[in-house]
């Protein structure tokens, strides 16, 4: 038997076509939930140009050599550089980066390895009230960092999958009601992708005018165009986003000019100041030999060349395609064995290697 429509009620009328209709019907629904989220967003850009309109309007703009001048705190960071942090003078650029940070700018920094990076961010987190979030991609980087600050004095925690609960209720605390003693936080960027709790604590943090500073550590990571592409690392744009007034630090050793403009999109710092510093690294050098078909033999090789050229203990690094290769090198060939253990090993401190096995880092 089959009803003609005409002879349906309204209600029934609106339950079928919400059966015919249903998948569309969500379709629907869940680009509406999307365009509200996007709208969020757009207003919350829309608020920081208009900051940043205000802020361009209210004070002339400092031209980059200005970064190089004196200011208020001079005194103040040059004491925390020799005394905290135990370094003589700056390298290049670091002043200027510490100067532009103080100021309140976002900074983009293009710095080789070795260049001292992490000064540029650390120096100004102890300066500036408040507490300093760190975003890095590796947990070997981010316990060394760690434990680098603490060694010096500096209150610092990581907040990782391997934190423990009473460090974790300890940093929670310390961001929602200010207790207990935090400057510096080191994250994954997954911590701020993926973790709701997280960001709501950091909410509340920036809410209480305690949040005083972001650093994006190996930067580069944001960019499809990068060498190091991270996909959780695109999401660190919220940050700006909820977070408009506090001022953002972007670093990375390597950037080419494609990336450095993805960079400053992403992560919505288009006022940002750039420094670039030297790529070149005069105390490196490549040399290349030819390499034998016999296993054996290039151990040898590798063996002689570190006794010859490195008589005094020093430290290295010998790199293999695999740890389980490593591992094998060092229990197959016992004279090579030796002579890293004579020069190398020693050296190594197997907490520095992210927790793994010492072979895994020769």
């Amino acid at each position: 038997l089959i009803t003609p429509l005409t002879c349906l009620s309204a209600t029934e009328l609106v339950f079928l076509l919400k059966l015919l209709y249903a998948d569309k019907i969500k379709t629907l629904l869940d680009q509406q939930e999307e365009l509200y989220e996007r709208q969020a967003q757009l207003k919350a850009l829309l608020e920081i140009s208009k900051t940043s309109r205000d802020t361009s309007n209210s004070a002339p703009s400092v031209a980059l050599e200005d970064w190089s001048g004196k200011f208020s705190w001079d005194s103040q960071a040059d004491d925390t550089r020799f005394n905290v942090f135990g370094i003589s003078s700056y390298r290049s650029n670091q002043r200027e980066i510490i100067n532009s940070i103080m100021s309140g700018k976002d900074v983009l920094v293009i710095m080789a390895a070795g260049g001292g990076k992490s000064l540029c961010y650390q120096l100004p987190a102890v300066l500036r009230d408040g507490i300093t979030l760190v975003v890095s991609p590796l947990l070997s980087l981010i316990q060394d960092q760690v434990m680098g600050l603490a060694a010096l004095g500096i209150p610092a925690h990581m907040l990782t999958s391997t934190t423990n609960k009473e460090i974790e209720k300890f940093i929670y605390k310390a961001l929602e009601k200010g207790e207990g003693e935090l400057k510096i936080l080191y994250v994954t960027p997954e911590k701020i992708s993926k973790s709701k709790r997280f960001m709501s604590k950091l909410e509340k943090c920036h809410h209480a005018g305690r949040l005083s500073l972001v650093a994006i550590d190996e930067a580069h990571c944001c960019s499809q165009w990068g060498h190091d592409f991270r996909p959780d690392y695109k999401n660190l744009g919220i940050l700006k986003i909820q977070f408009p007034s506090v001022p953002m630090i972007a670093l990375t050793a390597t950037a080419t000019s494609k990336v450095q403009m993805d960079l400053i999109e992403m992560l919505h710092i288009p006022r940002s100041v750039k420094f670039v510093s030297t790529v070149n690294r005069p105390n490196l050098f490549y040399r290349v030999y030819e390499k034998s078909s016999v296993g054996k033999v290039v151990i040898d090789e590798i063996a002689n060349f570190i006794s010859e050229s490195y008589p005094n203990n020093e430290s290295g690094i010998v790199y293999c395609f695999s740890r389980k290769e490593c591992e094998q090198w060092l229990d197959d060939d016992a004279r090579a064995a030796a002579v890293l253990t004579a020069s190398v090993l020693p050296q190594l401190d197997p907490s520095s290697c992210g927790h793994t096995s010492i072979s895994t880092c020769v």
